[in-house]
């Protein structure tokens, strides 16, 4: 095993290179715009977690320097699924009238 290689596996055991907050935001906003089409009330709760999970996740990365892409996309898909259920919520209010 070279340096190289030993120096990368150090840093990974430590977490020094993942943003698990990004990670967690962006789980829970793909699921959420999933779920909105379905249950949209668990779309809302799961695009909101998303949006505050990638949020933090933006802000920890920039001050670590680990990687915000997920991050990033875990908060467009929690609006992405905060506004496909209100649009479902309306949808289906706006035909029982």
């Amino acid at each position: 095993m070279t340096t190289e290689q030993q120096a990368t596996t150090a840093t990974t055991r430590r977490g020094g290179t993942t943003n698990g907050m990004g990670v967690g935001g962006f789980v829970t906003g793909l699921v959420g715009l999933a779920l909105s089409w379905v249950v949209p009330l668990v779309g809302i709760i799961l695009g909101v977690l998303g949006i505050v999970l990638g949020g933090v996740g933006v802000s920890q990365g920039r001050r670590r320097g680990t990687p915000t892409g997920l991050a990033t996309a875990g908060v467009v898909l929690g609006v992405l699924a905060v506004v496909a259920a209100v649009v479902v919520v309306w949808a289906v209010t706006a035909s029982l009238t």
